[in-house]
């Protein structure tokens, strides 16, 4: 991608789309034709910063984060519904029909 292009972006939070993978971070500013971009502050104990040339960026789009705590979510599961069968409501005389002959 050209470099008049991503000059927009630096200092943003953005995605960039490399080999059809995207990498989300902080744009830091372009030096040479390299991109910097640094992890979100919640992803920086797994990745650490992702240079790339700027002709390797296929597209790039600007991440609106919500830097609020988030709430914890409890999953509400629950307990599944015991199965029956169907031949319980039935009794054994019907469970299994005597046939007679000639039917």
């Amino acid at each position: 991608m050209e470099l008049d292009i991503l000059k927009h972006f630096v200092k943003h939070d953005v995605e960039v789309l490399v080999g059809g993978v995207w990498i989300e971070g902080n744009m830091q500013p372009i030096a040479k034709g390299i991109v910097v971009l640094m992890p979100f502050a919640d992803m920086q104990v797994f990745y650490g910063p992702a240079s790339l040339k700027a002709e390797a960026i296929q597209a790039i789009r600007q991440v609106k984060r919500n830097n609020m705590a988030m709430p914890n979510v409890v999953p509400n599961v629950q307990a599944p519904s015991p199965i029956k069968s169907s031949f319980e409501s039935l009794p054994p005389s019907f469970r299994f029909p005597v046939k007679k002959e000639g039917q």
